[in-house]
């Protein structure tokens, strides 16, 4: 599922950025909320597997690891919230 979700955002990403391709200020919005999600879920899975990798016996480096991406991905993911609300403010103000 993961790998299917990945792929999902890189075909996102390449119709974001063709420029043929029309977008309207509404959709980024919901495009960065859908991310913000994504990223969210996978700060989540990160935080499972750091668990796993512990339970594993697998302390040090490589759980460490895995916990500090998972606060990585929290941030990233609480970041594009903040930027999907600072779009929605831009367009409500445009409007």
């Amino acid at each position: 599922m993961a790998w299917q979700v990945g792929e999902a955002a890189a075909a996102l990403g390449d119709r974001l950025r063709d420029p043929a391709v029309p977008h309207s200020v509404e959709e980024i919005e919901q495009v960065m909320r859908g991310f913000s999600l994504t990223v969210e879920g996978m700060a989540v899975g990160c935080g499972g597997v750091t668990e796993w990798l512990r339970a594993a016996g697998h302390v040090g480096p490589l759980s460490g690891h895995a916990s500090v991406m998972s606060e990585r991905l929290s941030h990233i993911g609480k970041e594009l919230t903040r930027l999907a609300d600072a779009i929605e403010k831009a367009q409500k103000r445009a409007s």
